[in-house]
């Protein structure tokens, strides 16, 4: 029997792939190294060959995160069948989307004692995010929908202003608070709004019809 024999990029990828199922199947602390080598079928050498520990394949896969995050948010600003208004939308949507198919790895990332990979994240995604949402507000200017001078600082500012949404419902929990969470989404809009010089309630008028459609 012929054994296959995988390029380096292929196998290295695997070895992602496996690890990142079995961190969010059972923890990232629940896993061995023995266990991610024996589910992608290689020798514990293999492992070691493309990653010096659990942490730097831990590593590897927030690199993909914040890769796949480009690739979806480009794809979203690319879109010629969409205004600014909806491309926004899909962004926020995607994002919930990613941060809930990883909700158990994104909170062990974001651990004080993993501060070296939260920070790493941090610096990254801004870098990915601003500039295809700095094109999106430009698009909005042009459409009419948005008064913007300065379209990155913009970008920026709402970046902020979702990571502080985003802490606030992890420091209090709101998720079981229905109408806590009306409250959040209407502020979260509304400052949005102010932000861009929208019309109020413009993006919430988006998503009823968007919801109404589905």
């Amino acid at each position: 029997m012929t054994r296959t024999v995988k390029d380096s990029e292929t196998r290295r990828s695997e070895l992602i792939d496996t690890a990142e199922e079995l961190f969010l199947e059972n923890g990232y602390e629940g896993t061995a190294v023995s266990e991610i080598v024996r589910n992608a079928g290689v020798a514990q050498g293999t492992f070691y060959h493309y990653f010096k520990s659990k942490n730097e394949v831990l590593s590897a896969i927030t690199d993909r995160w914040t890769e796949e995050m480009r690739a979806g948010i480009e794809d979203i600003a690319s879109r010629d069948d969409s205004d600014a208004i909806d491309k926004i939308l899909c962004v926020f949507d995607f994002f919930s989307s990613l941060g809930r198919s990883r909700q158990r790895l994104v909170e062990y990332v974001h651990e004080e004692r993993r501060a070296h990979l939260h920070v790493k994240f941090e610096k990254r995604v801004p870098q990915i995010i601003i500039p295809l949402f700095s094109r999106m507000i430009t698009e909005g200017v042009d459409e009419g929908f948005f008064d913007v001078r300065y379209p990155e600082m913009a970008a920026l500012s709402i970046l902020e202003t979702a990571g502080a949404i985003s802490h606030i419902h992890e420091t209090y929990r709101l998720k079981d608070d229905a109408e806590k969470m009306n409250e959040i989404t209407d502020a979260t809009f509304d400052f949005i709004e102010r932000l861009l010089g929208a019309k109020p309630g413009i993006f919430l008028e988006y998503v009823s019809k968007m919801e109404a459609s589905a």
